[in-house]
């Protein structure tokens, strides 16, 4: 029999969104990492833990089926307080948004408020351990998109039609190459030669990886939940725990 425990402990399903994050981060007290979820992941968790608090972050869903709603809900009923943010995590909690599971961040409130497809937040990485990312999820080069135009790199336009055409590809084809490429055809070679100066900030502009710093900083795990509702509400959360709105962009 698994022993009660005495602190806080968060599992965190966590892959590529977690790469270079500062160490002591992902390996503070009461944070135990576990591979990108997949089908039957979530269910392992509740079969062999006493309930706790789940962060999905990042799952698999191209070679094997991906982590499934039921088993969320199914963790959620058992008594687990199930929370996403940054990539299928965040997909997830968009879907079930009402039924229980919280979602975190400016990549959920994006996908929950606009709608956007699921290949939205999706990439390629390399193996474990490092789970180093080989590609840029749409929702990141979007972010560095509308941040060229608020700095007046290239027009507003010029970046959603950038952004816009790299939509429309397969996601393993959507890099920083590739946009710098597609702001080049929308706006020029000079505009892409300055939006090249700007790929030094890209690890910060990144939605899916400040998100998953800002939870793993705030420590909200550690807290005491609020009680329980008839209606569970969610909440799109930033680093102080105060609703995300996010502004009309591409």
């Amino acid at each position: 029999m698994t022993p009660p425990r005495t602190a806080p402990v968060l599992d965190v399903l966590v892959g590529p969104t977690g790469h270079g994050l500062p160490a002591r981060l992902l390996s503070q007290d009461g944070v135990r990492l576990h591979p990108p979820a997949r089908r039957g992941s979530i269910a392992a968790l509740v079969e062999h833990l006493p309930p706790g608090r789940i962060l999905l972050v990042d799952g698999r869903y191209d070679d094997v089926p991906a982590v499934g709603h039921r088993e969320i809900l199914d963790a959620i009923a058992a008594g687990w307080q199930v929370t996403g943010l940054g990539s299928i995590g965040a997909l997830r909690a968009a879907e079930l948004d009402g039924f229980g599971m919280s979602g975190y961040g400016r990549v959920f409130a994006h996908l929950r408020d606009s709608g956007a497809p699921d290949d939205e937040v999706a990439l390629l990485h390399g193996p474990a351990p490092d789970y180093r990312p080989i590609t840029e999820a749409l929702v990141d080069l979007r972010a560095f998109a509308e941040h060229l135009a608020d700095a007046g790199v290239i027009g507003r336009a010029a970046a959603c039609d950038a952004v816009g055409a790299l939509a429309g590809r397969w996601f393993g084809d959507r890099s920083l190459p590739a946009l710098l490429h597609a702001v080049e055809a929308t706006a020029g070679r000079s505009a892409a030669a300055a939006a090249r100066t700007y790929l030094p900030r890209m690890p910060a502009i990144r939605w899916k990886s400040a998100d998953l710093t800002a939870y793993l900083t705030e420590q909200s795990w550690t807290r005491s939940p609020a009680p329980s509702r008839s209606c569970p509400r969610t909440a799109a959360a930033g680093p102080d725990s105060t609703t995300v709105s996010t502004h009309s962009g591409c």
